[in-house]
């Protein structure tokens, strides 16, 4: 469900990112019990993050990563937590939209985090805008942990550069031998667009990858 003029908070962020149109914007995603739909819960101000597996859990709070942060302004985060977003159309089409060799479920939020930062955009966080979500134990649908971690090969392919793709398969042993498929046209897009390096974004997005390990899901 949505909150009362949800959309405006987003639209307004879309109206003030620029000529470039480079700001992707998320709402605050509440609450809403899978065993009691009478039930709201107001979520807290996290950050959305990742681990070397690349898989996606919401981490600091953005009052403890930032100690300026004063409520409801917009803030930056590192990661998506999934499709619930807005964006411009113009650059989600020359960014390269989503990579559409990916299947099933998992890991496409990832790599479209790293490439909206790395290649010239910002993703925020707009608390004015929030939304009620029925977060499951489990999905309600059939996922092939496989194709999941294929998925996350291919993001760890094309955007863990240098020796970041290392820590994937540390932490994702099983991902090595498996076949991801030809990145070659992504890879093309990442030079296209003149994307910035891993170490860029672990320095000024995401510095936390560089200590002890963010909490995995």
């Amino acid at each position: 469900i949505v909150s009362r003029q949800w959309a405006e908070p987003l639209l307004e962020r879309l109206a003030l990112s620029g000529p470039q149109h480079s700001t992707v914007v998320m709402p605050i995603l509440d609450i809403i019990p899978e065993k009691n739909f009478n039930q709201y819960t107001v979520a807290n101000h996290h950050i959305g993050g990742f681990d070397w597996s690349l898989s996606f859990n919401w981490m600091a709070l953005i009052e403890e990563r930032n100690k300026t942060y004063r409520y409801p302004e917009p803030y930056p985060t590192p990661a998506l937590s999934g499709g619930i977003l807005a964006m411009w159309r113009d650059f989600w089409d020359r960014t390269g939209a989503y990579d559409t060799n990916m299947t099933e479920w998992g890991g496409e939020h990832i790599e479209m985090s790293l490439r909206t930062w790395r290649c010239g955009g910002r993703i925020e966080v707009v608390p004015c805008s929030r939304i009620g979500h029925v977060f499951r134990a489990r999905n309600p649908y059939v996922v092939h942990r496989e194709a999941v971690v294929v998925n996350q090969k291919r993001a760890a392919l094309v955007w863990l550069d240098g020796n970041y793709l290392e820590n994937f398969y540390q932490k994702v042993p099983q991902a090595r031998h498996l076949d991801a498929g030809d990145v070659t046209e992504r890879r093309a897009l990442k030079d296209r667009l003149q994307c910035q390096s891993m170490d860029w974004y672990v320095d000024n997005i995401y510095p936390e990858l560089r200590g002890t390990q963010p909490r995995s899901r």
